[in-house]
């Protein structure tokens, strides 16, 4: 008994640095973020004297803030939104359906995931902005967000759909439900917890993502959140404390939709390993 409690103290002090280290570099970009740029640079890990926020305002102004965060909440949302109903729907007939062609295509598109996608960009480029002038649209980049995370959804979902008993299926069609009934009223509220674990992951990477979006969209006006930083890392790349706030404001919308969503996310994931 005494092993295991001074095992499980380890683990915990074990837990608390890791968790230290990893919330340290956070604490200190928020609290640059109210310091002078003079602060920052003689001392970034002291307390800051007064809040300053002013960094915010300027933030706010020179990244064009709300526009960036429009075009990057459409881009997200709208890629979270298809993912989410086609991946389901397609996981629930890769899971139900007994069949060598499901079998063998759904293998075909889990190999898929192993491509980076460094190595088909520029086609995607010149296809869909050179030859069918899809260019500066968050269209083509909604487009790819889902060809790139829909291999993702069907694996995630499918290991949550194998732990559902067949017998669910058989008892509500027996009752007089039609196919579509039965996934839309029965099977997919069902799948909530994995659906949030799901959409967090994907709307990470979408919010995220740099490459993709500069590769279609070009002006300031269709730029999201992760192109403007960069922007206005580049213009302002010695005003240190704007762009500590500029960088808070951007990752505080992920990381709400995570806090919220962090005990479905954990269900999701253990509910989801039971069967593959």
């Amino acid at each position: 008994m005494k092993q295991k409690r001074a095992a499980g103290r380890i683990m915990l002090a074990i837990a608390l640095v890791l968790t230290v280290f990893y919330l340290f570099p956070l604490i200190l970009m928020l609290i640059n973020s109210f310091k002078t740029t003079g602060q920052f640079t003689s001392n970034p890990f002291s307390l800051p004297t007064s809040l300053r926020l002013s960094n915010y305002e300027q933030a706010l102004v020179q990244m064009h803030f709300f526009t960036a965060l429009r075009n990057s909440l459409v881009l997200t949302v709208s890629v979270c939104a298809i993912i989410s109903v086609l991946g389901a729907m397609a996981a629930y007939v890769v899971s139900r359906v007994k069949s060598r062609f499901v079998s063998v295509l759904y293998y075909l598109m889990i190999a898929s995931m192993c491509a980076p996608f460094q190595a088909y960009m520029i086609p995607l480029v010149k296809l869909y902005a050179s030859t069918l002038g899809f260019n500066n649209s968050l269209l083509p980049v909604i487009y790819i967000g889902v060809g790139l995370n829909v291999a993702f959804s069907i694996f995630l979902i499918r290991g949550f759909l194998n732990s559902i008993p067949v017998e669910i299926d058989q008892a509500a069609l027996i009752d007089g439900c039609t196919s579509t009934q039965l996934f839309f009223r029965i099977i997919l509220p069902m799948l909530t917890p994995i659906q949030v674990t799901l959409l967090v992951f994907v709307a990470m990477g979408i919010w995220n993502d740099y490459l993709l979006s500069s590769l279609f969209l070009n002006t300031q006006e269709m730029r999201t959140l992760p192109m403007m930083i960069r922007v206005f890392c580049a213009q302002y790349s010695n005003d240190y404390s704007p762009m500590m706030a500029g960088l808070v404001m951007s990752i505080t919308p992920m990381l709400l939709f995570y806090l919220v969503c962090q005990k479905q996310i954990l269900e999701g994931v253990v509910q989801g390993s039971v069967k593959g």
